[in-house]
């Protein structure tokens, strides 16, 4: 069963026939960096660093998806067929886990940037469509962000509206997720290029673009250092803010044996069997 009704999970959690899996995806959120409220990259970070990443993909999504410290999650690879993951900024997430520390650091950098206990900065109007846990991660940002003193405004739209208004730019916040087709870094982060077509945040970085345009080489070793040193321009100028790792859960019968659960959010059957 891969439709699991979110109001049932907390009862399944430990149950052998519910499964939780990662798949190469990332649930991000995408700021519109053509807004002079976003101009300045502490504001951007301290947004990122007052998110409680634990809480949101343990609690609020009851561990169906995975908490985000990077951009490029689990599952991709790396030169040597290692994890992508694993190996950025030397080995170290970007964002800490020590949420705490955090959100100490994000007020101090609200107040370097100009705006002690958000004084002076614009209301942030976060848009999402209302399904899944958008609208509940939703809320959480705006307590979240108000733990800053920045004063957050909800803006829920109608699906058919939501993806025309992101890609033109009709918004300040807004949810964001991609979740690849291949195994190759460059899927996600191709994203983020001056004028690609999924760049809703307007991401422009000429160092970025420069480092992407380096990684489309034969040479294995030089493509993926150059897609590290991608990411690593990404992250340390804030162009977006990961928010939690995508993974599929579904229910399935311990008799069912064979079956095999793709990262890229496939199952394959065809060597399942049923033991009596």
């Amino acid at each position: 069963i891969k439709s699991v009704p979110t109001q049932e999970i907390p009862s399944l959690q430990g149950n052998p026939e519910f499964h939780v899996d990662p798949i190469l995806g990332t649930y991000y959120l995408s700021l519109n960096l053509e807004d002079p409220a976003f101009e300045n990259v502490n504001v951007r970070k301290a947004l990122s660093l007052a998110i409680d990443r634990d809480y949101v993909a343990n609690t609020l999504m009851q561990g169906t998806y995975s908490p985000a410290y990077n951009l490029v999650g689990e599952g991709w690879v790396d030169t040597d067929g290692s994890s992508f993951n694993a190996n950025a900024n030397g080995g170290q997430s970007y964002i800490s886990d020590d949420f705490d520390a955090n959100l100490e650091e994000a007020k101090k950098l609200l107040a370097d940037a100009g705006y002690p206990n958000g004084e002076g900065l614009p209301t942030i109007t976060y848009t999402t469509n209302d399904a899944g846990y958008h609208k509940v991660v939703a809320e959480y940002l705006q307590q979240a962000w108000g733990e800053l003193g920045v004063n957050v405004e909800v803006n829920i739209v109608e699906w058919s509206s939501f993806t025309p208004m992101r890609r033109n730019g009709e918004y300040m916040v807004a949810r964001n997720g991609w979740v690849g087709d291949y195994s190759d870094p460059s899927n996600m982060l191709d994203l983020f290029c001056t004028g690609n077509g999924n760049n809703d945040g307007k991401f422009s970085n000429a160092d970025f673009d420069a480092a992407i345009e380096a990684s489309k080489v034969a040479d294995k070793s030089v493509h993926f250092q150059k897609l590290h040193e991608a990411e690593d321009i990404l992250m340390n100028d804030y162009g977006c803010i990961p928010l939690a790792y995508y993974n599929d859960f579904w229910l399935q019968s311990p008799s069912l044996k064979g079956t095999w659960h793709s990262p890229y959010g496939y199952w394959y059957l065809q060597y399942g069997y049923i033991e009596e």
